[in-house]
């Protein structure tokens, strides 16, 4: 395999043995998302409509809100909406940085959606926006996608706005690159460390891929 390839198994070996040398998962998650806001800074898209994070209960929502806090520091409106309730959320790296950007009422506006209806009032949003970040699912999605993540879906791909993807579009499977219901078809996807297999293998989902370092060490690599 491409030693800029790696499967989702093999990150997560990667990140513990990268916790164990003392780079903690903290931090990975602040380089992760700070590399999405500054490939979004760094794009030519015009960000005067400012920019919506939809973002899950894992870590790749906790990527969504550094980013969110990056982008909000860049100057830019943001927007949040997390699609369960803060309570639920996965991972204590993920719930810090949730409550980070909760406290931050005058630069990001942040609300949750823990069903298709209150999603759906929200749809506004998701065409007023300059750039939706999908910061859904990660490498762990398994299975068809469920409510409300599946109404989330459809609301990015049915949107204008110019549309990235953190590490992984959103529905598509990091291994296979299969796509069992439905994925967020990104015009920008931004990956992490090296690029997970199925980015290759279903690149019209995918768009332009950057990937980003996000600071493990080269002893943590297997």
């Amino acid at each position: 395999m491409s030693t800029n390839i790696i499967t989702p198994e093999q990150m997560r070996i990667v990140e513990e043995r990268s916790a164990a040398l003392g780079v903690s998962r903290l931090l990975l998650m602040e380089n992760a998302g700070c590399a999405v806001a500054k490939a979004i800074l760094d794009s030519t898209v015009n960000l005067s409509k400012g920019v919506l994070v939809v973002a899950g209960l894992g870590n790749n929502g906790g990527d969504g809100f550094v980013a969110a806090r990056h982008l909000a520091s860049g100057g830019v409106k943001v927007k949040v909406i997390l699609l369960g309730k803060g309570e639920e959320i996965k991972g204590e790296e993920a719930a810090i940085n949730w409550k980070i950007i909760s406290n931050m009422q005058r630069s990001i506006v942040a609300a949750e959606a823990n069903n298709r209806e209150t999603l759906l009032r929200c749809k506004e949003l998701f065409d007023s926006s300059s750039v939706i970040v999908d910061a859904i699912f990660g490498t762990g999605i398994k299975g068809e996608v469920r409510e409300p993540f599946a109404t989330a879906i459809d609301l990015i791909n049915g949107s204008n706005a110019y549309k990235v993807s953190v590490d992984i579009p959103s529905g598509l499977d990091p291994t296979t690159g299969e796509v069992q219901s439905k994925a967020v078809k990104a015009d920008l996807t931004i990956t992490f460390h090296k690029a997970k297999p199925g980015l290759f293998k279903n690149k019209k989902f995918v768009g332009k891929l950057i990937i980003a370092p996000i600071g493990i060490p080269p002893e943590a690599e297997m």
